[in-house]
């Protein structure tokens, strides 16, 4: 299964926000955008490809409304749904590219951090299409599916009874489903070739809409990988509510690499002379949130940071020779914040960076910047006072790691290659007050911690040797706790705590989790020299930090066999059988 279009299910109208944008495919566009509270901004999507697929998911915070019209106006797509995400299929004619341009509202009196995801669309590509079926209406959809067969699940928010009827492209019933649920699948065998376009009419037998989500997965199609002009998307205009308090701005009188103060909710624009390849670093004070965006001479944006943090680093490579960036500062926050901004030239960074001591702030975020130049174990700890998040991403910004349990620890491994790496952590402090943060890098700091203590019925095999000859770490893998049931309920008083039962005959070498909003499956949750032998049970705590309670799970066999169970309510369900 291709896990990165699996996007969206219709089960996740509990609002999780995504948890990391890794595992995505080279060609993807995936960008950070914000959108103040009762304001609307425009996103210009440059589109390529004849299908390409787009997803838009906000922090849950509060709703947004989407209109997607095409390059002369028309309206391809609305979506008013009593949430923040959106999935839909577009589709262009002609060999040029076309700019589509996704209108997002907020309804909500406070700011939203959405996340824009654009691919391409192949014949193996596994679509995802979001529809609102309003109460007593019959909605009549088409969908293609490829590949040799394909099969195609539809799952409603659960709100409403929905009665399905699938058609081929001659008219004639392949599948209906009017049971008394609002989901229904079915495979779809002996597509025209190849590809073929269906009919679905929806009938919802409720008395409020319901939404639902279309997944199209293909089996048996062409993994030819998209070979044209990569996808782009660009804030084109961003409206401010009518009476909101409005942000002054205001240019440095200085420029480049230097000390510069953004004042309390004001935007600060700072010039960046750069010849060559160089790399930027700013670094808030901590104090407050900054938002970031760069531009090149043109006018284009070709960097921005919405989190909540208020540090960023990019790599800009002039057009020319030399080229001025506008770096554009905008503070979040009601007090000033002074930030540096440093300019690096990459080609005389040889030295380790990330060890060291860092404040997070309560409620707020920071970013670390992680240099190796070998195979690195990297231990990060807090002082224990709030829980932690944290993501870490490579020079390419794919998620490499995420650790979203409720401590304030985490470790990983760190493999840059030949050379030396750039890498990135993202630590989000959860907390009412700050936490000192701690990153230690070196084998010592990993293999000579305690390991913590398993219970159950979880059997540990060998453990690997490394290239130094040293035994890899035996501690569990960040986050959840192997084999241990964590007494009592999550913060926000749902019980995750689930046994996973193999049943499938054979020893099980890796267990996966992921918030089925995600777009990756994540790390291997058993770690390294650790099996589930037959019939055997693990009992865990499934959780991400989100308010989600839908996670997919998928186990591999010793025998490369790989087994999928998705959308399961881990706030509800007390085990789930893999088989």
């Amino acid at each position: 299964m291709n896990r990165i279009h699996l996007l969206l299910r219709a089960s996740l109208m509990a609002g999780s926000a995504i948890a990391a944008l890794a595992g995505t495919s080279a060609q993807a566009a995936v960008d950070e955008y914000s959108i103040e509270g009762a304001g609307r901004v425009t996103i210009n999507l440059e589109v390529c490809s004849a299908e390409s697929q787009l997803v838009v998911r906000g922090d849950t915070g509060t709703d947004l409304d989407f209109v997607v019209t095409d390059a002369n106006g028309n309206n391809q797509h609305e979506d008013t749904g009593i949430d923040d995400y959106l999935s839909v299929v577009l589709e262009k004619e002609g060999d040029e590219c076309e700019t589509f341009a996704l209108g997002v509202s907020n309804l909500g009196e406070e700011a939203n951090a959405f996340v824009v995801v654009l691919e391409p669309i192949t014949e193996s590509t596994t679509r995802v299409q979001k529809y609102i079926v309003q109460a007593s209406e019959t909605q009549t959809v088409t969908f293609k599916a490829c590949g040799t067969s394909a099969r195609v699940s539809a799952r409603g928010d659960g709100d409403t009874d929905l009665d399905f009827v699938i058609r081929n492209s001659d008219g004639g019933v392949v599948h209906e489903n009017d049971d008394t649920t609002d989901e229904t699948s079915t495979t779809l065998e002996g597509l025209l070739g190849d590809c073929e376009v269906f009919e679905m009419d929806i009938a919802n037998i409720g008395e409020v809409y319901n939404a639902m989500m279309l997944v199209v997965e293909p089996e048996g199609a062409s993994d030819t990988p998209f070979a044209g002009t990569a996808p782009t998307t660009s804030l084109a205009s961003a409206t401010q509510a009518a009476g909101s308090t409005a942000r002054t701005s205001s240019t440095a009188d200085t420029s480049g690499a230097g000390e510069y103060r953004a004042d309390a909710n004001a935007s600060l624009k700072v010039n960046l002379p750069v010849c060559g390849a160089t790399r930027v670093e700013v670094r808030g004070d901590g104090d407050t949130d900054l938002d970031f965006t760069i531009n090149d001479e043109a006018g284009n944006v070709v960097h921005s940071d919405f989190d909540m943090s208020d540090v960023t680093f990019v790599l800009l490579s002039p057009a020319q020779e030399c080229e001025t960036f506008a770096l554009e500062v905008d503070n979040l926050g009601d007090v000033y914040n002074v930030f540096t901004v440093a300019l690096i030239d990459p080609a005389t960074r040889a030295e380790l960076q990330g060890p060291g001591e860092y404040r997070v702030s309560a409620n707020a975020a920071t970013k670390v910047a992680l240099r190796v130049c070998s195979v690195t174990k990297v231990s990060a700890r807090g002082d224990g006072d709030t829980d932690l998040d944290f993501d870490v991403t490579d020079s390419a910004g794919t998620s490499i790691h995420s650790d979203y349990d409720t401590t304030d620890t985490t470790e990983f491994t760190l493999d840059p290659g030949s050379e030396c790496g750039d890498f990135q952590m993202a630590v989000e402090n959860l907390g009412d007050v700050y936490n000192m943060l701690t990153i230690d890098f070196g084998e010592d700091a990993v293999v000579n911690a305690k390991a913590p203590e398993r219970r159950g019925t979880m059997e540990r095999g060998t453990p690997d040797r490394g290239a130094l000859g040293a035994l890899k770490s035996t501690l569990a893998p960040p986050g959840q706790l192997v084999g241990v049931r964590r007494p009592g309920v999550s913060p926000d008083g749902q019980d995750r705590r689930l046994s996973i039962l193999n049943q499938t005959g054979e020893t099980v070498s890796e267990i996966y989790w992921s918030n089925s909003a995600t777009l990756e499956w994540g790390y291997d949750r058993l770690g390294t020299g650790y099996t589930l032998s037959r019939d055997q049970q693990w009992n865990v705590t499934v959780q991400d930090g989100s308010s989600a309670c839908i996670f997919d799970f998928k186990a591999v066999t010793e025998n490369a066999r790989e087994i999928e169970v998705p959308a399961i309510n881990v706030c509800e369900e007390q085990s789930i059988v893999i088989e």
